[in-house]
């Protein structure tokens, strides 16, 4: 029979062989950095990373989400990012004034969470020493990422609020969403606020927009989750969400979306967001 702590370090290889073998790590180094790992719990609101910290650790989300901020220049911070479970996060992302390996975002958590650390002088160790086919195969699977969240955040700050929302939802759904039989409930407790942050717009605004999908039927609230019900179309140019997006238009301007207009004023972009333009800049963690 097995005991509970073996079970635990089961389920915790399980999440990290998935996690590591995306960027095509071969085998013997997964399970290298597997033995090598540590766990830390963190409790709610803990601050898991420090921006500016040299401590030179990267994590594997394990359980639990965390949300990842990045500084805007200002004092103040901004979430790009609600990270989950198989997730990694917290590595260094520029050199800082005295040549270091230093963290720009911080990393936050959102909920009570589990995380495996790793030293990153122990990874680039373990990489110094596969051959060089096998680097250039991870270096392309890094680019690919990399790109992946580039044209994220691009296609972001080119849409209306409403699309970006929209498409914040959906990459939730898809990433830490269980479906039901009303639709898909979004396992993570997040706010008003920290969708606004998420999109670059203000609170009243997301209010806004999310009154506007529950009532056209796309979005429910079941305690403090948000369900994307059926008639939610991971498609932006679904039916639904431009006959959705155009009655808020009307909503918006003071108009009625039956008045007949034959063309109605777009949403405004936001594309000077300072938190969302910020982070778009620096790359994503």
């Amino acid at each position: 029979m097995k005991t509970n702590s073996n079970r635990q370090f089961e389920d915790v290889a399980t999440i990290l062989r998935a996690s590591l073998s995306r960027f095509n790590l071969p085998l013997e180094l997964v399970e290298e950095l597997i033995d090598r790992h540590i766990v830390v719990a963190f409790e709610k609101g803990a601050l898991a990373f420090h921006e500016g910290n040299t401590d030179g650790m990267l994590a594997c989300i394990l359980s639990g989400y965390v949300n990842v901020y990045c500084p805007v220049g200002d004092g103040n911070r901004t979430l790009v990012r609600l990270a989950g479970p198989g997730e990694i996060i917290g590595y260094p992302d520029y050199i800082d004034e005295k040549g270091r390996h230093a963290r720009l975002f911080e990393a936050q958590v959102a909920s009570k969470s589990t995380l495996a650390l790793f030293s990153r002088d122990y990874v680039a160790r373990l990489l110094a020493s596969l051959p060089t086919d096998v680097l250039i195969s991870i270096i392309a699977s890094l680019n690919t990422f990399w790109s992946e969240n580039l044209r994220y955040f691009a296609t972001l700050l080119n849409l209306p609020f409403w699309n970006r929302l929209t498409l914040v939802m959906s990459d939730l759904a898809n990433r830490a969403g269980v479906k039901d039989a009303d639709g898909i409930i979004l396992i993570p407790e997040i706010g008003h606020e920290g969708l606004s942050e998420m999109i670059g717009c203000s609170r009243p605004m997301v209010t806004r927009l999310i009154a506007e999908m529950v009532q056209s039927g796309l979005l429910a609230r079941r305690g403090k989750q948000y369900v994307l019900l059926k008639k939610w179309d991971f498609s932006e140019s679904s039916p639904s969400f431009r006959k959705a997006a155009r009655r808020l238009e009307a909503v918006s301007s003071g108009r009625s979306s039956n008045l007949g207009k034959s063309s109605t004023p777009a949403l405004p972009t936001g594309a000077s967001s300072r938190g969302v333009a910020s982070y778009a800049a620096r790359g994503s963690n």
